[in-house]
């Protein structure tokens, strides 16, 4: 029987009484206190979904008796851990499947048991008290299964990889509600697809099985310029990072509100070799940096120290961002450097930031070692949104929305045509062969495998 198709009523009082009766964590709905709590999201802007309930799972058991639930009340399911999706897509007017909870991580010898909610941060933390290192992505505070089946670009990806990289295993929950065990001999097709391109698609992970490395010691660096200098900067940057050997990791942001230019990286193992390279980059530039920093640290360490030197955390509230993403795979020529610089300060309203990230890829991000992740042959990321306090009002976030679609558009000629999925937007009219490539064809018959009557979907799914 199809059961997604079948007639059924929406949940009543006592449906989701029944549901609570039949999970360890807990099952929120509109009108109860924490509610609003556990249906946020890190981005303002999706403040007024209302999902029917937001079930906060502490095992796998809780996610089958969710997905059983969302069948049988024809209710969307929507995976989420760190609840950080750029276009909302961890949430929605169904079932918020929320894993959170589960932050277990474990460590034996050579390999690491994550379960699903846990943090990136966190990740870090534990395995470096193990002597252990994950690559991860920038931001501490994002869910583990988000970036590790999307992609996870960080600062020591040039030397070891992504994230998805080093997922050996992983425990998923299918729409009918078998749990498998995808390794390379089992299920090798779906843990494939994971990798790459398992964020909402085809079931709820539960738990990663991942390879991990020996933790080095990172030597990370900061180099600012005014924004007057931006334009050598980022030519220099350009003709200078793709030479850099895999060990070393380098990004440049742009950031008119703050009128400054930030170039930032880190030197992996041993002594630290990156002052000869370093030296190199500010003498293309010629002119001297106003402000440097550096530090030799744990990999934890170096996640903080970088994130807090881009001053991309805050105290205050979060604001509503448009996000836009796309990937070169060769420098961008001087003529698109000057329109784009204009383009981040030109008609800014008081109040509206801009910017713009190009990180450096190369090294092993080009080694495949068959997954679902597209974009191996990619030069550079270029990350760029614009912001506007949480509180603004909605001409103000049409018109940070309308800078983001025309900067776009303006990058259009010089990028690759590829985007990277853990910068999703919705805005992105190509977004399958986008995020997908090649691969697309594939993960198609995957999804028809795996969940042929399509529960899991959402508006950029597969």
């Amino acid at each position: 029987m199809n059961v997604i198709g079948a007639v059924s009523r929406p949940p009543d009082s006592a449906a989701w009484d029944e549901l609570r009766a039949s999970v360890a964590g807990r099952v929120l709905v509109p009108g109860d206190p924490d509610y609003d709590d556990a249906r946020s999201l890190a981005d303002p802007r999706f403040r007024l979904v209302r999902p029917s309930a937001v079930v906060r799972c502490a095992g796998t058991d809780d996610v089958r008796a969710a997905l059983a639930f969302a069948r049988r009340h024809r209710l969307t399911p929507r995976p989420r851990s760190g609840g950080h999706s750029y276009a909302g897509y961890s949430t929605g007017p169904g079932l918020v499947v929320d894993v959170s909870l589960m932050d277990a991580v474990e460590v034996e010898g050579e390999t690491a048991r994550v379960a699903a909610g846990a943090r990136s941060g966190a990740v870090a933390r534990v395995l470096q008290d193990h002597g252990r290192l994950l690559p991860l992505g920038t931001c501490p505070g994002v869910g583990i299964a988000g970036l590790a089946l999307g992609g996870g670009m960080g600062t020591v990806g040039r030397r070891y990889g992504l994230t998805l990289d080093h997922v050996r295993a992983a425990r998923i929950v299918l729409a009918d509600g078998r749990v498998l065990d995808c390794t390379p001999d089992s299920h090798a097709d779906l843990l494939w697809a994971l990798r790459g391109a398992g964020a909402g698609n085809f079931g709820v992970v539960t738990r990663f099985t991942f390879r991990t490395r020996t933790a080095p010691t990172v030597h990370s660096f900061l180099l600012e310029w005014p924004w007057r200098h931006a334009a050598a900067v980022l030519e220099a940057w350009q003709g200078w990072a793709p030479d850099l050997p895999d060990c070393m990791s380098t990004q440049a942001a742009l950031r008119v509100a703050q009128a400054r230019v930030t170039v930032t990286g880190a030197w992996l193992g041993g002594a630290d070799g990156s002052a000869a390279y370093l030296d190199q980059f500010v003498g293309a530039v010629g002119h001297e940096p106003h402000r440097t920093a550096r530090g030799s640290s744990t990999y934890p360490e170096s996640i903080d120290f970088l994130w807090e030197g881009l001053a991309v955390g805050s105290s205050g509230p979060p604001p509503r961002a448009f996000h836009r993403d796309d990937l070169l795979t060769r420098p961008l020529p001087s003529r698109a450097v000057a329109d784009l610089l204009g383009r981040l300060g030109a008609d800014r309203p008081a109040g509206q930031e801009r910017y713009c990230v190009l990180d450096l890829m190369g090294g092993a991000y080009g080694h495949d070692p068959d997954t679902a992740w597209s974009h191996r042959s990619c030069l550079f990321d270029v990350r760029y949104r614009a912001a506007v306090p949480a509180g603004a009002d909605l001409a103000d976030a049409l018109a940070a929305r309308a800078w983001a679609d025309s900067f776009a558009r303006a990058l259009a000629p010089w990028a690759c045509g590829q985007s990277y999925q853990n910068h999703i937007s919705a805005a992105r009219p190509d977004w399958a062969r986008a995020y997908y490539g090649d691969h697309l064809d594939r993960l198609r018959h995957v999804k028809a495998a795996y969940d042929p009557d399509r529960l899991f979907r959402y508006p950029q799914g597969i």
